[in-house]
């Protein structure tokens, strides 16, 4: 399957992806879970519904804001030299004309 050119399917497309971006842990605990879906574990969804994709779109949300939290965060660095805080640092431009 890794080397077949015809016949890729969606979940190859993820995999190929999640090898790209996972480390080695990550991604075997990822096809341990693909494998255990396929074998009928359910992971605590018993219907075929929408609640799934909501909940994992619910984590992509949460994460990726802290993720975006944390590195506004980390590259606002604060300017201080001899106890002066230089507001300019802080303050965003203005309009200069008349509206």
């Amino acid at each position: 399957m890794a080397k077949q050119k015809d016949g890729i399917t969606d979940l190859t497309k993820v995999l190929v992806s999640a090898a790209k971006k996972f480390s080695d842990s990550e991604y075997t605990r990822l096809t341990q879970v693909i494998f255990a879906m396929l074998h009928g574990v359910n992971y605590g969804y018993d219907q075929m519904d929408q609640r799934f994709l909501n909940d994992a779109n619910d984590l992509k949300f949460i994460h990726n804001a802290q993720k975006e939290f944390k590195k506004i965060k980390t590259t606002k660095k604060k300017k201080f030299k001899d106890n002066i805080i230089y507001f300019s640092d802080y303050t965003r431009g203005s309009s200069t004309d008349d509206a």
